[in-house]
C-alpha cells in the first residue's frame, strides 16, 4: 500500500516529516491547487482514495502535530 509523505524543504521546521492530516470528522482534505482559491477541496475517507487524487496533481492538507506542525496544503510524494 502507498503512502504519502513530504519533507519540509524551508524554514525552522526544515527537515520535519508531514503525513496526511486526519480532520476531527475522520476525513482528509484534498486540493487542486495550494491556493486558497479551492477553500473546501475534496474530502476523502481513505488513504487509498488520497493517493488516487495525488495521482490525478491534487495537493494534500499534511501536518505533524508530535512536531507542532499546523496543517499545511503540500504535493506530497507517494511511496
Amino acid at each position: 500500500m502507498p503512502t504519502l509523505t513530504y519533507t519540509v524543504r524551508h524554514g525552522r521546521r526544515a527537515g520535519t516529516l508531514l503525513t496526511p492530516h486526519r480532520y476531527n470528522d475522520g476525513h482528509y482534505r484534498a486540493h487542486k491547487t495550494n491556493s486558497r482559491n479551492d477553500p473546501e477541496g475534496r474530502r476523502v475517507g481513505t488513504l487509498d482514495e488520497l493517493v488516487d487524487l495525488v495521482r490525478l496533481g491534487y495537493h494534500v492538507r499534511m501536518s505533524n502535530m508530535a512536531a507542532d506542525h499546523a496543517p499545511s496544503t503540500v504535493k506530497p510524494e507517494i511511496r
